[in-house]
């Protein structure tokens, strides 16, 4: 059975790198998006390997559809004939900001690893541990959606509940913006 999993990994594995690489660097952003939903759903068969049904569900409805649907909309709304232009993948810039991420990248795990003594002195401290046979078990019998869907609901209700302020915020700043760009084309 392990070995079945390990070639599905492999193979979601091998499917996510190739279609992230090519929403990067398709010249088409319609390729490009088709690229990011065949990601999106190789991360979610990730999550099913994983036994998380409940990831794997939200990474569905939320990426695959959602996120989709609204990029769609952004290319069907802002799309230019000077869009060739705004292709940048081999660009002098493109290098930078590969630079410029890989060392934030690096500055980042450097700090987590407290300069790379954490690891130094401890390396099992960052070995991830099997979960007890009760976990499992109860993983088993549930699932994931119940657990996640109570800690929510109780434990993480107030992060929970400013993300949603936040989303509600981010709809409405969209909502206005698009009645600002539709006022000011009226008037043209």
């Amino acid at each position: 059975m392990e070995v079945l999993q390990l070639l599905f990994f492999g193979m979601f594995a091998l499917v996510i790198v190739i279609s992230a690489l090519g929403a990067i660097f398709c010249r088409n952003i319609v390729h490009s998006i088709v690229s990011l939903v065949i990601t999106f759903l190789s991360i979610s068969g990730i999550f099913i390997l994983l036994n998380a049904d409940f990831l794997a569900i939200t990474q569905i409805i939320i990426y695959a559809v959602g996120i989709t649907i609204l990029l769609i909309f952004s290319v069907m709304f802002t799309t230019t004939k000077d869009d060739n232009k705004l292709w940048l993948a081999f660009a002098p810039r493109t290098l930078l900001a590969f630079v410029v991420a890989g060392s934030l990248f690096i500055l980042l795990i450097f700090n987590i690893t407290n300069k790379f003594t954490d690891f130094n002195k401890n390396p099992e401290s960052f070995i991830i541990k099997a979960p007890k046979e009760s976990t499992i078990e109860l993983l088993k019998e549930q699932g994931t959606t119940p657990i996640i869907g109570k800690q929510l609901l109780t434990k993480y209700v107030l992060p929970f509940e400013v993300l949603s302020i936040l989303l509600l915020g981010v709809i409405i700043g969209a909502a206005v913006i698009a009645k600002k760009e539709n006022n000011n084309s009226q008037e043209r």
